[in-house]
């Protein structure tokens, strides 16, 4: 037979979990994804497709506008140290930012389309990857904050005073 938890007991375990889901979150905000980018061509035409073919919206703007500004620093950086290394490293912000703009984008010739379809095949495998590392933890912290709600509905219930039959005189 289980025994039932006290209030106290009830609120220690969700102060326990509510720290566990701002690590989580923490977590997650800090997390990196590394996108091999491949070559300085792909990196080129990944700048030239945001700049030139992506339709902001102001809803968006200054999320894409940190995107590029972010891509730009890793080109520097990639070309100061003539590294042969492509890889950047991008935010969760970042990532879903470059997602929504990969998938949204609209263009204008076969070759714009040749060189976006290239760039998407060579890319966009490890930007899904990520994509599906990241909803994949939002999921595991959606089932804590599930958690938490049940918690604090048991919390109430505790809360409330009741009375026995036998107590009314």
């Amino acid at each position: 037979m289980a025994t039932e938890l006290t209030k106290d007991q009830v609120i220690e375990l969700r102060v326990n979990l509510e720290n566990e889901v701002n690590e989580a979150q923490q977590a997650l905000a800090d997390a990196t994804y590394s996108i091999d980018l491949e070559n300085m061509q792909n990196i080129n035409a990944l700048l030239k497709q945001i700049d030139k073919t992506y339709k902001w919206t102001i809803k968006n703007a200054a999320l894409v506008i940190n995107l590029y500004d972010n891509l730009k620093v890793a080109k520097a950086a990639i070309t100061a140290t003539e590294s042969t290394d492509f890889n950047v490293e991008i935010s969760a912000l970042d990532l879903n930012t470059l997602y929504q703009v990969l998938t949204n984008i609209e263009g204008v010739g076969v070759e714009s389309a040749r060189t976006f379809t290239r760039l998407l095949a060579n890319v966009g495998s490890q930007i899904s990857t990520s994509m599906e590392a990241m909803t994949e933890a939002n999921r595991e912290i959606h089932k804590k904050h599930v958690e938490l709600g049940e918690l604090d509905a048991k919390v109430r219930e505790l809360s409330e005073e009741t009375v026995s039959a036998d107590e009314i005189v």
